[in-house]
C-alpha cells in the first residue's frame, strides 16, 4: 500500500512485523469497547540507536511481557515477564545504547485504612487515589540476562512515597551511566547509576515532597517542583548562583489543574544555570517555550511561541537530546521542527501518514538513521511507524489494540459555532462511520470534557468514539474555563459552574442541531468529572436542550463537595481549598447561589431519565456525590438508573477497563432506550 512521497522518495507501509497482536483486521460494523479502553495489545516501544533493535511491551492474558524484535532477522523474543495475578506492570522500556535496555516494574496496591495511611492519601504523581504503586528499575542485556537493579524500594522502607522511581535522564553520551530519580529515607534523591553494577552517586536530595528536577547543560539540577497541600498543589523553585533554592510560583487546584500556568519546568537546558520551561512572560495570555536562567530568574530566550494555544512541549533529538522542534496541542496535534533537516522529513511523514492523524516523535532511533514515530487519529486507535531517513522509507510497524479497518472507525471535524453572547467558539464533532458533515437528523450525544480545566484533543476518546462508532453524533465543545488556548479562556469559566459554562454548551448543542447534522428531539447529555457535573445540571436546568442525561462521577451538590474539599485536603488555608473556592464560587459568602446550580437541591425540577455511575474508590470526586443524588431522587419519587462500580476510582486507567466497558456499553443501551438507536450509513 502506497502512501504518497517522503522527501524524494516514495513511502510504503510495511505489514506488522512481528504479526498482528491483536488478530485478523477486523471487519464487523460493531465495534467492541477493546478498541477504545483496557490494556492496549502493544506499547511503550523503543528503537535502537542503529535502528537495528525494537523493544516494547506486549500484553497477553497472563499479564505484560517485554519483548525485542531484531528488524534484520524478524525474530522476536520475550525476555521478562510480569504477571497480572500479582499485580505487576511493566511501566516503561528504554533502549541505553544498541545493547542494553532500562525497563520498569510496578506492583499496584489498594491504599486500606490502618495500613499506615488513610484511603485516599495519594502520590503526586500518578494521579491514584486510593491506590499505590511500588516501583524498580532494572537493566539488561537484549537476551534478559546479565540483570541489574537500578533501585529496589525492599530495602528503603517506611517513608511517603511521592514519586515513583524514574529516568531523569538517559546520558545518551556516557554508556554506563543513567539518571534516576528515586524516593529514600533521606527525600527523593536524584541519583547517578551504573547500568551494569547498580551503584550510585547521590547528585542532589530533595524533601520527600520533591516530585521533579530539571537539569542544565552540565546535569546540575537548577529548577525543582515539590508537592504541596498533600499532593494537590505544587511549587517551583529555582537554584540561585549561591546553590540556594528560591520559590518561583506555586499553584493551587485538584491534580495541579493551571490551565495556561505562569511557569512549568519541561527539561534539560542548552547553557550551564539554564533549563527549558513553558510560562507567560510579559503578561502574555498563552504558553510559550523558554530558555529560562535559574541563576537570575529571567526567561532568556525564546524558543516558541503561539498566538493561539498552549505551547508544554519539546521535540529533542534522541540521541543528543538537542531542541529540534517544538510541539503543541492545537485542532490537532501539531510539531514544528527548527531542524531543517528533520523539518524536511517531517512534513514527508505527515503527509504519508494523511492530515487525520496525530504524528509524536517517539523513543529512540536517531535523527540520521531511523525514527520512530506514534500516530493516532479518530479512525486510527494507535500505531507505530519506522522511518528511515536514508531512504526516505515509512514502515507501518504495529498496532498498538487490534487491527480496525477504517470504514467501521468514526470521523471528526471541528465545529464552529458562536455563543449567544458574541464569542466566536469551536468544538470537535464526531460522526457516525459513513457520516459526513452533509448527513442530517443523526441522534447525538453532547459530551463535555472533566476538570474544567481541562480540554478535548483530537484523535482517540473512549466514550466519544464508542458511542459514534456505535452511530452516534457526538459533540465535545471547547467552552469557556477550559485549558489549552489562554489563561483568560481559563479565567472566564471561574465561579461559573452551571452558569456561563453551561451556556457556552447549550449554545453548542443548539448549533449542531440548526446545521441540520443532529435531530433536535434526539440529544442526550453525557460526562466524567466536570462533564459529569455539567450532565447533572442539565437533568434539571436545560430539559428544553436534551431528552437524558448521563452523570459519570460528577459533583451533584457544590456547596457539599466544596465543605468536603475544606474537611478533607486541608481545611480554609488549603491550595487546593483555595482553588475550588475560586473556580466553583465561595459557599460562605453566598450558599444560595451554589444550590441554585446543584441537581441535589433541584430534584423536583429534574426532567429527564437520569443515569447516575461512579467508582466506589473516588476521592477526587466522592462517590458520596453520587449516593446523595440518589436517595435525593428516590425520595422524590423520581426514576433513575444507578451503577456503583466496586473497586474503581475517578480516572480513565488501562487495569480498569471491565469498569469502561460497563460505562460505555450501559451508557449505549441508556441512549437506545431514550434517543432510539444509533444511525447506519446506508448499505
Amino acid at each position: 500500500m502506497r502512501l504518497g512521497q517522503v522527501g524524494a522518495a516514495a513511502a510504503a507501509i510495511a505489514v506488522a512485523v512481528f504479526g498482528n497482536a491483536g488478530g485478523q483486521l477486523a471487519a464487523q460494523a460493531q465495534i467492541d469497547t477493546s478498541y477504545f479502553v483496557g490494556y492496549e495489545t502493544f506499547r511503550s516501544a523503543t528503537l535502537s540507536p542503529d535502528g537495528k533493535t525494537v523493544a516494547g511491551i506486549l500484553r497477553d492474558d497472563n499479564g505484560d511481557m517485554l519483548i525485542v524484535h531484531n528488524r534484520e532477522t524478524l525474530v522476536t523474543r520475550p525476555i521478562q515477564r510480569a504477571r497480572a495475578d500479582q499485580n505487576l506492570e511493566l511501566s516503561f522500556v528504554q533502549f541505553k545504547g544498541n545493547d542494553r535496555l532500562l525497563f520498569g516494574l510496578q506492583q499496584k496496591f489498594e491504599i486500606v485504612e490502618g495500613k499506615g495511611s488513610s484511603r485516599g492519601k495519594r502520590s503526586a504523581t500518578n494521579d491514584d487515589l486510593g491506590f499505590s504503586y511500588t516501583s524498580r528499575v532494572f537493566s539488561s542485556d537484549l537476551s534478559g540476562g546479565d540483570l541489574k537493579s537500578l533501585y529496589d524500594p525492599s530495602s528503603e522502607q517506611g517513608f511517603p512515597r511521592w514519586v515513583s522511581a524514574s529516568i531523569e535522564d538517559i546520558l545518551a553520551d556516557d554508556p554506563d551511566h543513567v539518571l534516576l530519580q528515586t524516593p529514600s529515607t533521606g527525600g527523593s534523591q536524584l541519583r547517578k547509576v551504573n547500568i551494569k553494577t547498580g551503584k550510585f552517586d547521590v547528585l542532589d536530595t530533595g524533601s520527600f515532597n520533591t516530585i521533579n528536577w530539571v537539569l542544565d547543560s552540565n546535569l546540575k539540577p537548577v529548577l525543582r517542583e515539590d508537592a504541596v497541600s498533600g499532593g494537590k498543589g505544587t511549587a517551583w523553585s529555582r537554584r540561585d548562583s549561591k546553590g540556594k533554592w528560591i520559590e518561583i510560583v506555586r499553584f493551587r487546584g485538584e491534580d495541579r489543574a493551571n490551565g495556561a500556568p505562569d511557569f512549568e519546568g519541561l527539561g534539560r537546558g542548552p547553557r550551564p544555570g539554564t533549563a527549558i520551561v513553558s510560562g507567560r512572560p510579559n503578561s502574555r495570555d498563552t504558553n510559550g517555550l523558554y530558555v529560562y536562567d535559574a541563576a537570575n530568574g529571567t526567561f532568556a530566550e525564546t524558543i516558541f511561541e503561539h498566538p493561539l494555544f498552549d505551547v508544554f512541549s519539546v521535540m529533542r533529538d534522541p540521541g543528543t537530546a538537542k531542541i529540534v522542534g517544538a510541539c503543541y496541542q492545537g485542532y490537532q496535534w501539531e510539531c514544528v521542527p527548527s531542524d531543517p533537516v528533520l523539518a524536511a522529513h517531517w512534513a514527508g511523514i505527515e503527509e504519508a501518514i494523511g492530515a487525520d492523524n496525530n504524528v509524536r516523535l517517539a523513543s529512540g532511533g536517531s535523527l540520521t538513521g531511523s525514527l520512530l514515530v506514534m500516530v493516532d487519529g479518530p479512525k486510527e486507535p494507535g500505531a507505530y511507524y519506522i522511518y528511515d531517513t536514508k531512504g526516505n522509507a515509512l514502515e507501518r510497524f504495529q498496532s498498538t489494540r487490534k487491527e480496525i479497518d477504517p470504514a467501521f472507525m468514526p470521523s471528526k471535524i471541528v465545529f464552529d459555532y458562536t455563543a449567544a453572547d458574541g464569542t466566536e467558539m469551536w468544538g470537535y464533532l464526531w460522526l457516525p462511520p459513513g457520516a459526513t458533515k452533509d448527513t442530517r437528523n443523526l441522534p447525538m450525544i453532547v459530551l463535555p470534557h472533566g476538570g474544567p480545566e481541562s480540554r478535548d484533543t483530537w484523535g482517540g476518546d473512549p466514550m466519544a468514539g464508542y458511542w459514534s462508532a456505535n452511530g452516534y453524533a457526538v459533540f465535545q465543545p471547547h467552552f469557556r474555563g477550559g485549558s489549552g488556548t489562554g489563561r483568560k479562556w481559563v479565567e472566564a469559566g471561574h465561579g461559573q459552574w452551571g452558569q456561563l459554562i453551561q451556556e457556552d454548551i447549550n449554545d453548542g448543542t443548539r448549533a449542531v442541531v440548526a446545521s441540520g447534522i443532529a435531530d433536535g428531539n434526539r440529544v442526550c447529555v453525557a460526562g466524567w468529572s466536570h462533564g459529569g457535573y455539567v450532565a447533572f445540571t442539565a437533568s434539571f436546568r436545560d430539559t428544553d436542550v436534551y431528552k437524558c442525561s448521563l452523570a459519570g462521577a460528577g459533583v451533584s451538590d457544590l456547596r457539599a463537595m466544596l465543605q468536603w474539599v475544606r474537611k478533607e485536603q486541608g481545611g480554609t488555608q488549603s491550595v487546593s481549598y483555595k482553588y475550588w473556592n475560586e473556580a466553583i464560587g465561595d459557599y460562605s459568602s453566598d450558599a444560595s447561589k451554589l444550590d441554585r446550580y446543584s441537581a441535589n437541591q433541584n430534584v423536583a425540577k429534574v426532567g429527564m431519565p437520569l443515569m447516575i455511575v461512579h467508582g466506589e474508590l473516588d476521592v477526587t470526586v466522592p462517590v458520596e456525590q453520587s449516593q446523595m443524588m440518589v436517595a435525593s431522587m428516590k425520595k422524590a419519587g423520581k426514576p433513575y438508573e444507578y451503577i456503583e462500580l466496586k473497586g474503581m476510582d475517578h480516572y480513565l486507567r488501562r487495569d480498569q477497563g471491565d469498569d469502561w466497558t460497563v460505562v460505555l456499553t450501559r451508557g449505549k443501551a441508556f441512549f437506545e432506550q431514550h434517543i432510539g438507536p444509533g444511525w447506519k450509513a446506508p448499505q
